[in-house]
């Protein structure tokens, strides 16, 4: 139950219960039936200060799902620059490619990010 509260929590953007439930001892990695973490959840609903703290916590940032995405193709997807920035800085892998073929650069100029394609482009991507 407290897993499921968790990773809702990192959907919806419950910081106070994210950091609870840390402090409880749920793993900061815990996924979900489609091996998706917190921080990929976070990071899609551009929830920057759970996405900070569970990189605090040692979530694993390149941690991929079960269509190959890591944490920075949910960000680069859904145009939340300040956490693509975030997961670049923490060494995030900018050439994961997802089970179409498509990258974190492809998904943000897919969707005219041009700033995320820019940070992207400057971290090798």
């Amino acid at each position: 139950m407290d897993q499921e509260t968790f990773l809702d929590a990192a959907e919806s953007g419950d910081f106070d219960t994210v950091q609870q439930l840390l402090a409880q001892g749920v793993e900061a990695d815990t996924r979900d039936e489609h091996d998706r973490t917190a921080l990929m959840k976070a990071c899609k609903h551009g929830h920057l200060d759970i996405a900070q703290l569970l990189v605090t916590e040692g979530a694993d940032i390149n941690h991929r799902d079960n269509r190959g995405t890591n944490a920075l193709y949910w960000a680069s997807s859904n145009g939340h620059e300040e956490i693509v920035q975030l997961l670049i800085n923490h060494h995030s892998d900018v050439d994961v490619i997802d089970d179409r073929g498509w990258s974190a650069k492809d998904q943000a100029a897919s969707h005219h990010f041009k700033g995320i394609v820019t940070l992207l482009e400057e971290a090798g991507a």
